[in-house]
C-alpha cells in the first residue's frame, strides 16, 4: 500500500489547487512526514498537546553537556523512528558549535520506500 501525504509549500502550509500535484507518495511522503514531526513543538498542536519535540523544555538554553546532547539526540531519533513508513536510522550525526550554540543534525533514514537524508538545515533528499 502506498503512503500519501499532502504537500507543503516553502512556508510549511498545505498546498491546494493542483489536484494530484498537491500530494506526495511513498519515499517523498515519508520524508515530509519526518520533517513535519521534527518541526512540531511539544504542546503546539491543540488536538494532542502531548505530541511534539520538547524544544523549549529540553533543547534551548545554556550550552549542552554531553548527557544533555545525548538526550536531545535520542528525542530526535525517537521522533524520526515514530514516523509511519520509517524502518530504521542508518546513520545519525549531530554537532553543536561551542561558539554559537548552533545545533546541527543529519540523519540517513531507511523507509519502506527508499532512503531519506534529513537535516535540520532544511535539507531533505530521497533516493
Amino acid at each position: 500500500m502506498s503512503l500519501r501525504y499532502r504537500r507543503l509549500d516553502a512556508n510549511h502550509d498545505y498546498t491546494f489547487g493542483q489536484g494530484r500535484g498537491n500530494y506526495l507518495t511513498d519515499v517523498d511522503a515519508v520524508a515530509q512526514a519526518i520533517l513535519t514531526r521534527l518541526l512540531l513543538f511539544l504542546g503546539e498542536w491543540w488536538e494532542d498537546t502531548q505530541d511534539g519535540l520538547p524544544m523549549w523544555q529540553s533543547f534551548l538554553g545554556s550550552p549542552a553537556s554531553q548527557a544533555k546532547k545525548e538526550a536531545r539526540d535520542r528525542l530526535i531519533q525517537e521522533r524520526i523512528l515514530g514516523t509511519e513508513g520509517v524502518e530504521n536510522i542508518a546513520d545519525f550525526t549531530s554537532t553543536q558549535s561551542s561558539e554559537t550554540g548552533k545545533y546541527e543534525v543529519t540523519a540517513v533514514v531507511n523507509t519502506t520506500y527508499g532512503q531519506v537524508v534529513v537535516s535540520n538545515q532544511g535539507n531533505i533528499t530521497t533516493t
